[in-house]
């Protein structure tokens, strides 16, 4: 017996199983709820009424949801289900009557689940406080799919995965297509930086930043920018000597990930240059605090129209040592062990996407705490701590969006993130309320608002600064408010 004859017959077994008893009161309950699903009429009712109550919020997730409604119901009534032509269970003797008619179209997979797991994965990406409403939902209405017996369960599991991935994809094409007409959409002549000179810093250990560079350079070319220089960000003293040489303004072009983007920082930092991003690193996680595009070719058209908005870095301040800003965080203790992991050229030309979940599993095997005086302008505290953070831009996390709450490059204060030695279910237990939208802080984290704060643990220890380790503590930190121009949406702070 083949794989599939062998899916097939558990397929079937696991049908008779969950559906050989009657319950006249779940039947009536659950063809209802099909009912209600039919045509994908309860999705658009919750879609309207997302669009009527919900503000921008509630029409933008209302639109992410009817797009992928009409995407899936696309894919799987008509190509998908005549490839896989499964018929539907059929009646057997001494079975109860059927509470639904049996429908006349092929059984593989479900479009009620598809429809479902398709609008409840497309609005949460919009609002993931929804999740907690629609998911229930839309596992019941793909559960009265077996439990009235017109799909087998793999029919049903395979139209939710079929959903989700389209969900997913909905909201990959609304950001894409709001990309594009961003990159295209100007700022005020006044607003853009009024040059068109590129230096362009590049990092070899950036992502797939390779395959990218070439894309990024012709990119740069049609959206009619110059490169004037280009050169690695191990050379990133090179740029200091640019800026003051030229006698014309320059866009300082990171093209990187959130260390490169930090180094590149650090040199613009109080000149006259302007930042500008192309996001090929891993995580992005600066890029995707200021909403910037993550594809390439819309990143670098933005670069030549976008406006030229103004935030804050941090500064951290070691005695006999200069200066040294960051944009993104700064890090001590678990976060340092994780970098010095996920910054090896090795793990990352072995492991490429997977490097930082490989780097999170390692460095969490060793959780070493340590003793740290914290001064502040009304005082000092003390903490015994597994970690600590000094963060500027809220996006932790890549693609998944974590978001650290209050931090905002806007506020001109930075948040002081302070982890206490907890068991790893509190840690994943606030990760999750972080992305169902309801970011409360689990006993043993603090976050606090400062201007200004001085470290101090119990031994000397290293820091990262936008991910990668430059310096150590005791040291200050500081905002240095409206201390970066950096290139951005036309939009960026008006309705952020």
């Amino acid at each position: 017996m083949g794989t599939l004859s062998r899916l097939d017959a558990f397929d079937r077994r696991l049908f008779q199983v969950l559906t050989r008893r009657e319950q006249a009161l779940i039947d009536r309950g659950m063809k209802t709820l099909t009912t209600t699903a039919n045509r994908s009429v309860l999705w658009l009712s919750i879609g309207a009424l997302l669009a009527l109550t919900g503000g921008d919020r509630g029409r933008r997730a209302a639109l992410r949801g009817l797009l992928a409604i009409s995407l899936t119901s696309t894919l799987v009534n008509l190509p998908l289900k005549y490839i896989a032509r499964r018929q539907r269970p059929a009646r057997r003797r001494g079975d109860r009557p059927p509470v639904l008619p049996i429908p006349g179209s092929f059984s593989f997979p479900s479009g009620h689940s598809a429809s479902a797991f398709a609008f409840t994965t497309a609005i949460a990406r919009e609002d993931p406080r929804l999740l907690l409403f629609v998911l229930p939902l839309a596992g019941a209405v793909a559960y009265s799919r077996v439990h009235l017996r017109v799909h087998y369960p793999f029919d049903v599991l395979a139209g939710a995965a079929i959903g989700t991935g389209v969900g997913l994809s909905a909201n990959a094409l609304i950001r894409a297509g709001r990309d594009w007409r961003d990159a295209r959409t100007p700022a005020p002549v006044a607003e853009r930086a009024q040059t068109n000179r590129v230096a362009l810093i590049t990092s070899p250990n950036a992502g797939r930043a390779k395959e990218k560079l070439e894309r990024a350079r012709k990119a740069l070319a049609e959206a009619g920018l110059q490169v004037v220089e280009e050169f690695s960000v191990e050379e990133i003293s090179r740029l200091d000597e640019i800026i003051k040489r030229s006698d014309r303004p320059l866009i300082a072009v990171a093209a990187g990930g959130d260390g490169t983007v930090g180094a590149v920082s650090n040199a613009v930092v109080g000149t006259s240059a302007v930042l500008g991003v192309l996001p090929l690193g891993t995580s992005n996680d600066f890029a995707r605090s200021l909403d910037l595009p993550m594809r390439i070719e819309h990143a670098a058209r933005l670069l030549a129209v976008g406006k030229v908005s103004t935030i804050d870095a941090g500064r951290l301040l070691q005695d006999g040592k200069a200066p040294h800003h960051f944009v993104h965080a700064a890090t001590a203790g678990l976060n340092v062990n994780f970098a010095r992991l996920a910054t090896r050229a090795d793990l990352r030309h072995r492991l490429g996407r997977l490097t930082y979940a490989a780097a999170g599993v390692l460095a969490l095997r060793e959780r070493p705490t340590f003793d740290c005086e914290l001064t502040f302008e009304d005082g000092i505290r003390t903490r015994r701590l597994e970690q600590l953070s000094v963060i500027n831009t809220p996006v932790v996390g890549g693609a998944l969006g974590l978001k650290v709450p209050g931090a905002d490059p806007t506020s001109r204060s930075l948040q002081l993130l302070l982890i206490e030695h907890l068991p790893i279910r509190r840690l994943v237990r606030s990760a999750i309320n972080n992305l169902l939208g309801r970011p409360r802080l689990v006993r043993g984290v603090t976050l606090w608002a400062v201007k200004r704060v001085t470290v101090s643990p119990d031994k000397p220890m290293d820091v990262a600064l936008d991910g990668e380790i430059c310096g150590k503590i005791p040291a200050t930190f500081e905002v240095v408010p409206d201390g970066l121009r950096v290139i951005t949406r036309a939009r960026y702070g008006v309705d952020a």
